[in-house]
C-alpha cells in the first residue's frame, strides 16, 4: 500500500538516481569470460586468450614464453651470450600468472621462488598457464609481499627479477601511493642487494613511460649497488633523456661489481650486434642528473618528480574539498555566533594523521589488501572503544600524563623505521608493529573522550572536531613534500596546540 501512494518530486528523483547508480554499477559486471575478486582487484579473466584484466585495465597475459614471449628470456639470453653460467637460484617478485617463472625454468634455473601477493592471479597461472611453470617441482610459490620475502630470503639468489610490478591500484583512499611504491625505495633496493649472491644481478623492467623515472631508478641502483646499471630500451635508443616520454619497454640490469655484470656490459659494448628477434639490443646512456630526490621508505614517491603537491589533480582536489567543507560547516552551523573549540579542532586533526600513519605503514609491512585495511580500521575502532571504556571507568581528571604518553608514542613512530619489523616472523611482526602504531591511538582516544565528556556544548565541540578531521585529511598531502615521518611531527604539533587552546578550566 505504501508504494501505491504517489511519489513526491524528491522521492521520484531519489529513485531515478538510485536506478541510474545501479545501472552504472551493473554495467561494470557485464563482461565476457570469468569475473573474480581478489584482496586487491576485480579480476576479469579471458580464459580462451589467457588475458587478465584488473579493475577493467589490461594487466597481463599468459603466453608460451619460447614462441610468444621472447622478451621474458632477455636477461637469460644476455647472461648466456656473455659466457656466464645460467642463473641457478632465481626469485621473481611479482610473478603473476607465471611468464617470468617459465622463462627462468626454460633457461636452466635449478630453483625458482615465485613471489606473488595476489592469490587469485597466482591461482589462474597455476591452473591455466600454457607452460605450466607452477607445476614444476623446481618452483616454490610464495603468496607474500615482495619486500618481506627479500628481507627474509631463504638463500642467496643469482637473479632477482621485478616482473612488471605495476599494481594499477592505490594503497587506499588515505594515500597517493600505489602498491609497488615501497618496492622502489633505497631500503627496498638494499634488501634486494642483501638477497643476492656475490655474482648475482637484479633485473627490473616495465613501461616506465618517462625518461626521468628511468633515470631515477638507475641512479638509485647505482647508489645502492655501487656500480652503474645496464639500461636497455626496446625499441633500441642510444640515450634516454630526462624529458623523453613514450611507451618504450625498459630493462634495467643492476648489481654489485662482478664478473657476470661486467661480461654483460662488455657484450653489449662489443663489435657484434646483439638481437632479440628483429630488435637490436644495446645499452642506452641514461641521464640521471635530473633524477631529483631518490625515493625512500619515508618518501616513497617514485612517480613524483619534485617535492611538491601537484596542483593537478591533488592541489585542485584539496581546494575543492576545503571549499565544500567550509560551505557545509557554514550551512549547518548553529544560529548566532558559533565558537570553534580549538582543543577539539586540533584533536580531530591529529587523530586523522594517526589513521593515515596506520594505513600506510601497516600496508608496508603486510601488503595493502582489503583484509589489512579492514584490520587497521577495526584496530583503530577497538582502541577508541577501549579508550572510552577506560574513561568511563576511571574518569581521569588530569590529562597531562596521557598527552605525554601519546607524544612519546608518536616520537617512537617517527624515529623507528617500520621496515625494521620486516625481519621479524609474521606473528611477532604483527604484535610489535600493532603496538607501535595503535597504542598512541588509545591515548589519543582517552584525551578526546575525557575532554568531550566535560563539554558544556557537545554539538558545537563535535562540529569543531569534525572540522579538525578535515584539516588532518588535507594535511596528509604534506607527505609529498616532507615524507611520512613529517606527518607524525605535524600530528604532535596539532596535539600540542590542543593543549595550548584547551579551556582555561580544563586540565
Amino acid at each position: 500500500l505504501y508504494f501505491a501512494r504517489p511519489l513526491t518530486l524528491v522521492q521520484g528523483s531519489a529513485a531515478v538516481a538510485l536506478l541510474a547508480l545501479a545501472g552504472i554499477g551493473a554495467h561494470g559486471l557485464i563482461v565476457h569470460g570469468e569475473l573474480r575478486w581478489s584482496p586487491y582487484y576485480k579480476i576479469h579473466y579471458l580464459a580462451g586468450q589467457g588475458g587478465i584484466y584488473t579493475n577493467n585495465i589490461g594487466h597481463q597475459a599468459m603466453v608460451r614464453v619460447g614462441t610468444s614471449g621472447p622478451a621474458y628470456l632477455l636477461p637469460h639470453l644476455l647472461n648466456r651470450e656473455a659466457g656466464n653460467a645460467p642463473f641457478a637460484d632465481v626469485v621473481v617478485i611479482g610473478a603473476g600468472s607465471g611468464n617470468d617463472v617459465a622463462a627462468a625454468l626454460q633457461s636452466g634455473a635449478k630453483r625458482v621462488d615465485a613471489v606473488e601477493i595476489d592469490p587469485v592471479i597466482a591461482a589462474i597461472g597455476h591452473a591455466d598457464h600454457p607452460d605450466k611453470p607452477y607445476a614444476d617441482p623446481r618452483v616454490t610459490l610464495h603468496n607474500d609481499d615482495g619486500r618481506s620475502h627479500l628481507r627474509n630470503a631463504p638463500r642467496p639468489y643469482d637473479l632477482a627479477v621485478y616482473a612488471l610490478v605495476d599494481s594499477l591500484v592505490l594503497h587506499s583512499g588515505y594515500s597517493s601511493l600505489r602498491l609497488e611504491n615501497f618496492l622502489f625505495t633505497r631500503e627496498a633496493f638494499e634488501d634486494a642487494r642483501r638477497a643476492l649472491a656475490p655474482e648475482g644481478v637484479f633485473v627490473l623492467y616495465n613501461y616506465y613511460r618517462q625518461g626521468w623515472v628511468v633515470g631515477r631508478i638507475a641512479a638509485l641502483a647505482e647508489e645502492v649497488f655501487g656500480a652503474r646499471p645496464v639500461v636497455i630500451s626496446l625499441p633500441y635508443r642510444e640515450a634516454i633523456g630526462a624529458q623523453d616520454g613514450g611507451d618504450g619497454f625498459t630493462v634495467i640490469i643492476a648489481g654489485a661489481p662482478s664478473k657476470r655484470l661486467d661480461a654483460i656490459r662488455a657484450l653489449l659494448a662489443g663489435p657484434n650486434e646483439v638481437r632479440l628477434g628483429e630488435q637490436r639490443i644495446g645499452a642506452a646512456r641514461v641521464e640521471t642528473a635530473q633524477a631529483g630526490r631518490l625515493p625512500s621508505d619515508d618518501w616513497p614517491q617514485l612517480y613524483l618528480r619534485e617535492r611538491e603537491i601537484p596542483w593537478s589533480p591533488i592541489g585542485q582536489g584539496m581546494l575543492v574539498m576545503a571549499i565544500l567543507s567550509l560551505l557545509i560547516l557554514a550551512a549547518f552551523a548553529p544560529r548566532g555566533r558559533p565558537r570553534l573549540d580549538g582543543r577539539m579542532f586540533f584533536l580531530g586533526a591529529g587523530f586523522m594523521l594517526l589513521e593515515t600513519k596506520g594505513v600506510v605503514h601497516m600496508a608496508l609491512l603486510f601488503g595493502s589488501t582489503w583484509v589489512v585495511n579492514s584490520i587497521v580500521f577495526a584496530a583503530i575502532l577497538v582502541m577508541v572503544l577501549l579508550a572510552n571504556l577506560y574513561v568511563h571507568k576511571w574518569r581521569p581528571a588530569n590529562l597531562a600524563p596521557y598527552y605525554a604518553l601519546l607524544i612519546a608514542g608518536l616520537l617512537v613512530n617517527a624515529f623507528v623505521p617500520m621496515s625494521t619489523f620486516l625481519s621479524l616472523a609474521p606473528l611477532p611482526r604483527a604484535l610489535v608493529s600493532c603496538a607501535v602504531v595503535f597504542v598512541p591511538v588509545f591515548f589519543a582516544g582517552v584525551v578526546f573522550s575525557a575532554a568531550f565528556s566535560r563539554s558544556t556544548r557537545p554539538g558545537s565541540d563535535f562540529g569543531s572536531n569534525v572540522a579538525g578531521i578535515i584539516l588532518g585529511g588535507l594535511s596528509e598531502q604534506l607527505s609529498l613534500l616532507a615524507g611520512f615521518n613529517a606527518l607524525i611531527l605535524v600530528a604532535i604539533a596539532y596535539y600540542l596546540l590542543s593543549i595550548l587552546l584547551r579551556p582555561r578550566t580544563a586540565s
